[in-house]
């Protein structure tokens, strides 16, 4: 599975949330970097 690149394509989801959902689901379970990096967009578009 491949790790998305969030720098590729950007959402046009607008909901913190679902972009959290789609981003965390594109992650491999344990590559913690990728689920890291969903966590701090999660924290970028929380504000």
């Amino acid at each position: 599975m491949k790790n998305y690149d969030f720098q590729e394509k950007p959402f046009q989801i607008s909901d913190p949330i679902e972009i959290y959902f789609e981003c965390i689901t594109s992650c491999n379970i344990r590559d913690g970097r990728c689920i890291s990096r969903c966590v701090e967009i999660l924290k970028e578009n929380d504000s």
